[in-house]
């Protein structure tokens, strides 16, 4: 599990006003209305959603989760998928001892859906997303930091699933924050019910 928090700044540019730091404008939103202070990108690219879980954990996820995972798809699909991040469809079918012939038969379906989990799925491409962002300092590294949030990958032993989670409204007001500093052009919206 890798955990990161968020820089506080409190650095004024010359000629502004002093301006509540946003720390302290999201806290108080937060604790007045109960929801976080989401300062949204105009025209968004894309659009993250934390989605609430229970005890107050959001996940992170890029597009709204299907109810099922999604039909099997064939070995040749699952191996031009593959293809991008490691070897030739020679080398893949020799790996997975997949002859020509069933290239365009469905896959198996539980490596499909381990696949689908780790590397396609809302969670999964939102933790791809997030992780590569220089969001903040490991947890507890940084005295001006706040706020918590979480990555996690493949939690126990027969599960590779990957996530990201955060504790509180606040910390959603702050990756928001930071999104918008790294200039990523992405908005952050609530859900309150899992899936």
């Amino acid at each position: 599990m890798d955990r990161r928090q968020f820089l506080i700044r409190a650095g004024l540019a010359a000629g502004q006003l002093a301006l509540p730091r946003f720390f302290d404008r999201a806290l108080a939103f937060v604790e007045n209305h109960g929801e976080p202070l989401l300062e949204l990108p105009r025209n968004s690219e894309r659009e993250l959603i934390a989605s609430y879980q229970e005890d107050g954990v959001y996940w992170i996820i890029d597009g709204l989760m299907p109810k099922e995972i999604p039909p099997v798809i064939t070995w040749r699909e699952y191996f031009q998928n593959l293809e991008r991040w490691t070897e030739t469809l020679p080398d893949l079918m020799e790996s997975w001892e997949v002859a020509s012939h069933q290239l365009d038969q469905p896959m198996n379906e539980w490596t499909w859906e381990d696949h689908w989990c780790r590397v396609l799925s809302p969670n999964a491409l939102a933790w791809d997303y997030l992780c590569e962002l220089d969001l903040g300092p490991q947890f507890g590294k940084h005295q001006g930091a706040q706020g918590e949030i979480r990555f996690i990958d493949g939690p126990c032993p027969g599960n590779d699933s990957r996530w990201v989670e955060v504790d509180d409204l606040l910390s959603i007001s702050l990756l928001q924050n930071r999104l918008n500093e790294l200039g990523e052009n992405t908005s952050l919206a609530i859900n309150d019910s899992p899936f």
